[in-house]
């Protein structure tokens, strides 16, 4: 729970700048990063007039394309669902559609260019999210591909997205081999090795997401299903669970508070004993393209930026002059809006009850306090997540503590997710110099659910963003 003192300001050098050498050098570093609906790099938000690009676009923007110790950093990037414009583009980003096509590209741009000794990044942010962590749990389940297997992704993907689906028949019985088992059997996955159809045990360094949501990765709105627009094949995309696949060496997540959307129920990760993934899961202030990127105000998605970023930068070399760039064009912004430069963590909320979304209904975020969900029909359940590693983000308690504005700049910030939960700020029992700072329970407590969230340690990466 403690928070420990900021670190020194950084130094234009690899190491003092938050990554270290690799214990063996990888061969290449593979960063797939895959977007969010309706956003792609070049044209930005849907409702913007000017390029707003995602956090996804701007980490894409970030990673050198070599690291300063010789190591070729490949970047990947993948439009999100729905991100081509008109009609028919919007409603396929509104629903289910194009998701199990975009993860199988994203998979196979993976297989197709991994050798022994690469690493693997794999980041997005919504729906993008949701692919992210697809894929991961894909190479989790089957491995790499090998050239010779990958002629069969098609059937195997299909497998594995029915692998909980007991009426399952496959379309092909006996591809990639016959008398093959439920894709959820160990022998099926132990064929392919067998076959040398596979690579097993393959490694992913991070995957690193910006809200996900929906039980399924896409948010359920009743009203477009009852009209035949929202995709009825949904329950073929979940075929991943909300558990982290021990491939995965850390996973990152940065959730929105204010996010109110029924349908955008955040998906969180858990650990279950044995798993020894790192694993951070941060809440900031803000909506879910607040956190995630895309609004014209980009303070408060520079702040997860900055944060992502500093989770990574052990890993990856980025060019840290881009990230400072972005924050001196969020304060351009408030220029341009004749306004005063806000505070760090002042930055706009967005209200995203709005649109096709207003009839879906609101529910207000509950951190701490989420249920598994049932892979088989991608309903909750009610079993607490185990083990999230949840944070509360400092930028939060300076909003509410130095009284930033509300959600659309209405009134005094309240966080209505936190109102059960209160601010503690204690001395450390070792007498240290920086107290410990962690969010309380109000609720009477109950088995299984959070009774503390620490407050999240800034990075240096964070610090300086902070003071610039």
């Amino acid at each position: 729970m403690s928070r420990p003192p900021p670190e020194p300001s950084l130094a234009n050098t690899a190491k003092s700048r938050g990554r270290t050498l690799p214990a063996s050098r990888p061969s290449k570093r593979l960063i797939l990063c895959e977007d969010g609906t309706w956003l792609n790099s070049d044209s930005g938000s849907i409702k913007a007039s000017v390029s707003i690009p995602s956090n996804v676009t701007r980490l894409s923007r970030a990673i050198k394309s070599q690291s300063s110790d010789g190591i070729p950093q490949v970047v990947y990037y993948h439009w999100g669902v729905g991100a081509g414009g008109g009609v028919v583009e919007k409603l396929r980003g509104a629903t289910g559609s194009g998701l199990a096509d975009i993860t199988r590209e994203g998979y196979q741009f993976i297989a197709t260019n991994w050798i022994p000794g690469d690493e693997i990044f794999i980041f997005g942010f919504s729906r993008g999210a949701y692919t992210a962590r697809a894929i991961a749990g894909l190479i989790g389940d089957i491995g790499i591909l090998t050239t010779d297997g990958l002629p069969y992704l098609g059937e195997i993907f299909r497998d594995v997205q029915h692998q909980h689906d007991r009426d399952y028949v496959p379309k092909h019985p006996d591809l990639p081999f016959p008398d093959k088992p439920s894709a959820s059997s160990p022998e099926y996955k132990e064929e392919l090795r067998r076959r040398r159809l596979t690579r097993l045990n393959v490694p992913i360094r991070v995957v690193g997401v910006f809200d996900t949501v929906g039980a399924l990765g896409t948010p359920k709105i009743g009203w477009l299903t009852r009209l035949g627009l929202q995709s009825r094949e949904m329950k073929e995309l979940s075929f991943y669970d909300t558990s982290l696949s021990n491939c995965i060496e850390y996973a990152f997540q940065a959730l929105a508070l204010d996010e109110r959307r029924f349908a955008f129920q955040p998906a969180l990760w858990e650990k279950f004993p044995g798993n020894e993934t790192v694993l951070r899961q941060v809440w900031f202030p803000g909506a879910h393209a607040n956190v995630g990127g895309g609004y014209e105000d980009q303070q408060i998605a520079t702040i997860s930026l900055a944060w992502m970023m500093a989770q990574c930068q052990q890993f990856l070399d980025f060019d840290i002059d881009y990230l400072l760039d972005q924050w001196e064009d969020a304060e351009d912004f408030y220029e341009k809006q004749e306004e005063k430069i806000r505070p760090w963590s002042f930055g706009r909320l967005w209200d995203g009850l709005s649109g096709i979304y207003v009839a879906g209904g609101m529910k207000i975020r509950t951190p701490g306090r989420y249920t598994a969900i049932d892979p088989t029909n991608g309903k909750p359940t009610n079993d607490p997540l185990e083990d999230t590693h949840e944070y509360i983000h400092p930028s939060v308690r300076a909003r509410l503590k130095l009284g930033g504005p509300g959600v659309d700049d209405e009134g005094r910030s309240d966080c209505r997710a936190l109102q059960d939960w209160k601010l503690m700020i204690e001395a450390r029992e070792d007498g240290g110099k920086w107290p410990d700072v962690f969010w309380r329970s109000r609720m009477r407590p109950e088995d299984g659910f959070a009774k503390i969230l620490p407050e999240a340690p800034l990075k240096a990466l964070e610090v300086e963003l902070l003071q610039y």
